[in-house]
Parts: structure tokens; C-alpha cells; sequence
């Protein structure tokens, strides 16, 4: 049975935490969410957080077959670009990316949407040597997050945080839709593996990046297995009202989106 060697990279700026995934049979690997380094005060893109991944995929003899992002994120700038021209690999990404694209397009006076090589669908399919990934769209936070489910292991991006959910009051953002998201996650096995995107911790050492679909159906606050989508909706619209918006949120949307430098 193929298995995969899951390594996780935790930005501690962001809270993001970005993955290698590799098929123990072939080394043929991908990279998920990962992350650039970004100097606000200077408008300075810088890649430090990237080349800890590019150390451990020369370190361990990998092959980056493809570089996937959960969703365009608002908090934090990609590093997908960057580890794209390294490894000469593929990004793929939503087809859903250019809705987000045309919502903030005027407002951010955005130029094109970047040319990605891949744009994904509910239901479709990647193999990395011996290993096969499912995409799942799972909307609510973005109109483009997608979950990647390979063997009995997601990647949910912003949809389900541990004991929590991702915000819904970005601008094609739903509760409703996320609801029905995690409702699908929900109707996975208890056992399986959630790899999250986001934490907080006070200390790296605390950092929590793994749960499981059974842990967050008992004891997640916002959405439980018995939390009804009116209840729900009431909750996570509730808790939006109380949350600032991303402090990188226009130079990250920028350069996410068209991989130009932001205006500074």
C-alpha cells in the first residue's frame, strides 16, 4: 500500500503552515500552501521561510512534481511563484480563483490574473508517483478553497481550523456555503487526518497543525455534528462582525493573485 511522508513548515508571522508531500515509493513529491516573507514598512518580498522547504526537498532527494495552493490567501503572500522557477513545477490552483479575481479587481486596481498552469475542479484527480489526490471544493471562506484529500489525509486550507472555522465575510464568502463544505468533511471518516492551515500559538512548541474529522465533529466551538446551518450561519456571521480585516490583506490579495510586486 503506497504511503506519503508528510512534512509540515510553520510561519510563525502568519500562522500559516505550509506542507511537503512525498510518495515513499517514487520521492515524487508536492507543496502546499506554501509561504513568502513579506517587509511591510519596505514593501520588500523575500523568500527565507520558501528555502527551508527547497533545504528539505534537496536534503531528502525529492522530485516537486507540483505546487498547490488551498485558496488565495488574504493574510500572508505565496511563496508558490518563488518555488515554482525552483523546482520548475506546476501551480495549480481553483478554477474558482478567478471569481475572487473579479471581486477585487477594480478595487485593488489589480492587472491580469496570473497565468496558472492548472486551475482545479470538484472530483478531480493528481497522482504524485504511486500516490493519487482528490480535490474537494469546500467554498465559504473563499469562493476558490479547495480541500486535497490523499489517502486518509486532507489538507483543508482555511475551511476548518482546530476547533474552529475560517471567516466567511471576505467578499464571495459564505456561511451558508460553509456549512455545506465542512458538512461534506464531516461525512469522512472519523480517523481521518486533517492537516491544518492556520494556528496561533504562543510558542512554536505549542504549535497544534494535525487533528482529525472525529475530534472536530466533538469539540469543535463553531461546528460540531449536531450544529444546524441556521445555528452555524447565526455563530460564524457573529464572530466575522468582531474581526478586523488581515493586515496584509491588499498586498497579499495583489501579489496572489498576479504575482506582481504590490503597490508600496
Amino acid at each position: 500500500m503506497t504511503s506519503q511522508v508528510i512534512q509540515h513548515f510553520f510561519h510563525s508571522d502568519s500562522g500559516s503552515i505550509s506542507y511537503v508531500v512525498a510518495d515513499s515509493d517514487t520521492n515524487e513529491s508536492i507543496i502546499i500552501d506554501p509561504v513568502a516573507d513579506y517587509d511591510e514598512d519596505h514593501g520588500k518580498i523575500s523568500f527565507e521561510s520558501a528555502q527551508s522547504i527547497v533545504e528539505y526537498v534537496e536534503q531528502h532527494h525529492l522530485h516537486v512534481t507540483a505546487i498547490l495552493e488551498t485558496h488565495i490567501h488574504a493574510d500572508h503572500l505565496s511563496g508558490c511563484f518563488h518555488l515554482s522557477k525552483v523546482f520548475k513545477a506546476p501551480i495549480y490552483i481553483s478554477d474558482h480563483v478567478k471569481e475572487v479575481y473579479a471581486s477585487w479587481k477594480d478595487e485593488l486596481c489589480l492587472s491580469e490574473l496570473y497565468h496558472f498552469e492548472h486551475f482545479l475542479m470538484e472530483n478531480e484527480h493528481l497522482d504524485f508517483g504511486h500516490s493519487h489526490l482528490e480535490v474537494i471544493e469546500t467554498p465559504g471562506h473563499t469562493a476558490s478553497d479547495l480541500t486535497f484529500k490523499i489517502g486518509d489525509a486532507i489538507f483543508v486550507g482555511d475551511s476548518l481550523f482546530h476547533h474552529g472555522t475560517g471567516r466567511t465575510d471576505f467578499p464571495g464568502g459564505s456561511a451558508e456555503q460553509m456549512y455545506e463544505s465542512l458538512s461534506k468533511l464531516y461525512a469522512l471518516k472519523d480517523s481521518t487526518a486533517v492537516y491544518l492551515c492556520h494556528n496561533y500559538p504562543n510558542t512554536e512548541n505549542e504549535l497544534v497543525y494535525k487533528t482529525t474529522i472525529g475530534e472536530e465533529k466533538h469539540e469543535n466551538v463553531m461546528m460540531s455534528e449536531h450544529t444546524t446551518q441556521q445555528d452555524f450561519v447565526t455563530l460564524r456571521e457573529s464572530r466575522d462582525h468582531q474581526l478586523s480585516k488581515p493586515k496584509l490583506l491588499s498586498p497579499a490579495l495583489e501579489y496572489n493573485l498576479t504575482a506582481g510586486k504590490p503597490h508600496h
